[in-house]
């Protein structure tokens, strides 16, 4: 079979340790996790306990893979509404909180609130944004949002205390209203959107 039987091997291979490891990490939870409510069935990493059986939705969630750019209803969407885990229906993000990166993804520069955001480095220095409840993996976290005199007084005094303090200032600034807001560069298989009524 060749070069090409070999690698489909060691990607199925790959892909089972990865399931392997994935379900023994959802075991182990500390006692602050505990103390949120998180020991629930809900952080199973299987197939079982997600919301959604998509398999694009899966694929990214699961796996952490991406989705093609400017693929995803999301990305357009416009209503006022809440963005939902599609695997557990956790609120992550809120219309009030999105906006235009011109990224190909849907793009937040807040959550919804405190806690529901998980944050980790990966190994070529970006920061990986996942579902605080499920692991889910959501997308990315970057240092170019929007300018912070760009976005309303009102919803900067809601940011979450957990929400990263990342983004660079301009040098020649007293303030910091030309400082950047975190940019959260999510796959829109990763979530569902629910309008407000």
């Amino acid at each position: 079979t060749g070069v090409t039987g070999v690698t489909g091997e060691a990607a199925a291979a790959a892909q089972g340790a990865a399931c392997r490891s994935s379900r023994r990490q959802s075991i182990v939870l500390s006692a602050e996790q505990k103390s949120n409510g998180l020991d629930d069935d809900s952080t199973d990493t299987d197939n079982s306990g997600a919301g959604t059986w998509n398999p694009l939705s899966l694929a990214v969630l699961r796996l952490g893979f991406t989705e093609p750019a400017w693929t995803s209803p999301l990305n357009y969407q416009k209503a006022e509404g809440v963005y939902k885990c599609a695997s557990c229906g956790t609120a992550l993000f809120s219309s009030n909180g999105k906006f235009d990166s011109g990224s190909g993804w849907p793009s937040f520069w807040k959550t919804v609130s405190s806690g529901r955001v998980e944050l980790k480095k990966e190994w070529d220095g970006r920061i990986e944004c996942k579902c605080q409840k499920c692991k889910g993996h959501l997308g990315h976290v970057f240092p170019d949002g929007p300018q912070r005199g760009s976005l309303d007084a009102m919803e900067l005094a809601t940011i979450p205390e957990t929400d990263p303090q990342i983004g660079y200032k301009d040098q020649n600034d007293s303030d910091s209203s030309f400082s950047r807001m975190p940019r959260y560069c999510v796959n829109g298989a990763a979530m569902k959107f629910e309008k407000e009524s």
